[in-house]
């Protein structure tokens, strides 16, 4: 696949976004019932249009990497761009569904980031996190933004997540988070519907996003040759976005999850 075909699927993306997105973002959050509206997925409105843009992290330099599990699911092809706009083919090579996670590898040398164990990640620490909004709209230049832990847990005190602040959008879902020195404290998973949640609530709440902790992460490559890369964590630092976003940028790439019966002018590349 060439930079070319990628670059019309992105235009692609436009024509439909709208008419999507008033749909899914309301079949993919209505509440359950008796319940309260759950926290969706980042990217869940693409799924709705057999093809996904999301975020995923190197953690080796063996190819191997990290994003959500939601953003591949239901798709028999794995796309990564990788730096130089190269687009490869990746297998999987494991989910799970319960900590939105999930282990591709592709065919190259990689520059990878290493992880920390989120349960020494305290509220109030800065963080970052880099990634792949909105790629129709805003190209497909990594973003950063920058915020605090606000919360040690997640969801309705979910152990396996935590709350932060840095702004995410569509297309995020699947990058890593990102504390002091720039080591990976979490992965990105989903975001409160502020919209949704308002019409019980009267309130809107801002910023609202959840992150699975590293340490689930790290749990999750167990069994895996050679990972996962760790590094201790100094939460006191000050955090360095420019020299973080300068140093690991390329080591954070945009996931494209897509059925080939949709897209037969490219190359055969069966995800395993």
């Amino acid at each position: 696949m060439t930079f070319r075909h990628l670059s019309r699927f992105f235009r692609l993306e436009i024509i439909f976004a709208l008419a999507v997105l008033s749909h899914a973002t309301a079949h993919a959050n209505a509440p359950k019932e008796g319940g309260s509206p759950e926290a969706p997925a980042v990217g869940a409105e693409i799924q709705a249009k057999r093809q996904s843009v999301a975020t995923g992290f190197f953690i080796s330099d063996g190819g191997y990497l990290v994003t959500s599990q939601h953003v591949i699911a239901g798709f028999d092809q794995v796309l990564v761009l990788m730096p130089g706009r190269r687009v490869l083919p990746a297998s999987i090579i494991k989910e799970d569904k319960t900590n939105d996670l999930a282990l591709l590898k592709v065919a190259a040398i990689t520059p990878f980031l290493y992880l920390s164990h989120s349960q020494g990640v305290p509220a109030g620490m800065d963080v970052v996190t880099i990634g792949y909004p909105q790629v129709s709209i805003q190209g497909v230049t990594a973003k950063i933004t920058r915020g605090i832990v606000n919360s040690n847990t997640g969801l309705r005190d979910d152990v396996g997540s935590f709350q932060f602040s840095a702004e995410i959008q569509k297309g995020n879902s699947g990058g890593p988070l990102l504390g002091p020195g720039g080591t990976v404290v979490g992965v990105v998973r989903s975001k409160l519907d502020a919209f949704k949640l308002s019409e019980s609530t009267k309130d809107l709440p801002q910023n609202v996003n959840f992150a699975t902790k590293s340490g689930r992460l790290i749990d999750f490559l167990k069994g895996t040759p050679g990972l996962p890369s760790t590094r201790p964590l100094d939460a006191e630092q000050t955090i360095r976005p420019i020299t973080i976003y300068a140093e690991l940028r390329e080591a954070i790439v945009p996931i494209i999850s897509r059925n080939r019966a949709d897209h037969p002018e490219t190359p055969s590349s069966k995800a395993k």
